[in-house]
């Protein structure tokens, strides 16, 4: 059965997609879900020339380029890391 869209996921779609990228791909399971962080990865991502519009219909190119901004954004510490939980 396929997931859809579930009433715990984020309403907008550029925040579901990042989402699914830290999960999916970049195994940062531990970060944690906040709007406010997503907004301003989704104002760096279009400041670097990217395009939802281009993305959602697949372009790779802006895969790639979120992709980084994700991973540098998770390295200077842009979007916080959840608690370890022992």
């Amino acid at each position: 059965m396929a997931k859809g869209i579930m009433l715990k996921d984020p309403a907008r779609a550029d925040h579901r997609y990042i989402q699914y990228q830290l999960k999916s791909f970049m195994n940062k399971k531990r970060v944690l879900e906040d709007p406010a962080e997503f907004d301003h990865v989704t104002r760096v991502f279009a400041r670097a020339g990217g395009s939802w519009e281009r993305l959602f219909r697949g372009s790779v190119a802006d895969v790639v380029l979120l992709r980084r901004i994700l991973k540098l954004a998770i390295k200077e510490g842009y979007l916080s890391k959840a608690p370890r939980l022992r």
